[in-house]
């Protein structure tokens, strides 16, 4: 039987810093097979290593756009990306299968677009000469990412929290990437994100939690906004309502659109889900 996979969350994060082992368990009772740990900044992929080796999960290494707020950041982040993947790639017990957490963002006013653009732009093309697919952060800048995609092409991955309109998503599908949809999902209001998610092709979607970001209404009405990757059994079944499909069949599907974004998590599934 296929497991689910959270394809996008941080728990490298401070706050989970008190009870990880709890929060490690609750999501393989949950049914959570594998996952892809998305770093931050350059300062966190250390323990990002540290968090996956611990949970038996995978990683990916990058800098978030948000960081590009720190005068420290810079465009040679790169030349750093660079150098850690190649060592990454020379350990066969390595756990790093993706540049991720990159992009560019839309929503925050007060960023540099320039500094954000370069930063992402050095980054995206590591990818592309790695080989290594991504995770991209496109909140209100799909059109922006993806202008950069077709130029600096990459090996698939995912268009993380995709809150974009059917020709976006088209868009991002038709250059090879899959589509991650979470908490947003769960809101009934969420009309746009829930449609695409119900209609889009199968093939296309895969689910994530952002971890301990991105709650869903449940989390909100409980008081407990941080989010786990157990929480992605709950995303799984709003997904099968929204679908009309059955549980099992459409975690099958999204084992199978998952490993294909990510095809290095493949080697970290629980022995008996691999095939």
């Amino acid at each position: 039987m296929a497991c689910l996979i959270d394809t996008h969350n941080h728990m490298q994060s401070e706050q989970f810093d008190h009870d990880r082992p709890d929060v490690f368990r609750r999501a393989k009772e949950s049914g959570v097979g594998c996952a892809l740990i998305a770093a931050g900044i350059s300062g966190d992929w250390t323990k990002c290593l540290r968090v996956g080796a611990e949970s038996g999960w995978c990683v990916g290494l990058g800098v978030h756009p948000l960081a590009t707020a720190r005068p420290t950041v810079t465009p040679e982040v790169a030349d750093e990306l660079r150098d850690a993947l190649r060592r990454e790639m020379a350990d066969p017990a390595s756990r790093v299968v993706a540049v991720a957490e990159i992009g560019l963002d839309g929503f925050v006013p007060d960023l540099d677009r320039a500094k954000q653009e370069a930063v992402f732009v050095a980054q995206l093309k590591v990818a592309r000469d790695t080989g290594m697919p991504v995770s991209l952060h496109v909140r209100r800048s799909v059109d922006w990412v993806t202008k950069w995609l077709r130029r600096i092409p990459v090996s698939g991955g995912v268009a993380h929290a995709f809150n974009g309109s059917e020709e976006q998503a088209r868009i991002l599908i038709s250059l090879g990437l899959k589509l991650g949809f979470g908490g947003a999902m769960m809101y009934s209001g969420s009309r746009r994100i829930r449609r695409l998610a119900a209609t889009l092709p199968l093939e296309s979607i895969v689910l994530e939690t952002d971890a301990p970001d991105m709650p869903s209404g449940a989390r909100r009405d409980s008081g407990n906004l941080r989010t786990e990757p157990a929480d992605i059994a709950g995303y799984l079944d709003e997904l099968a309502q929204l679908r009309g499909m059955p549980r099992d069949e459409l975690l099958s599907a999204l084992q199978a659109n998952s490993l294909a974004a990510f095809p290095g998590m493949r080697e970290f599934l629980p022995e008996r889900q691999k095939n």
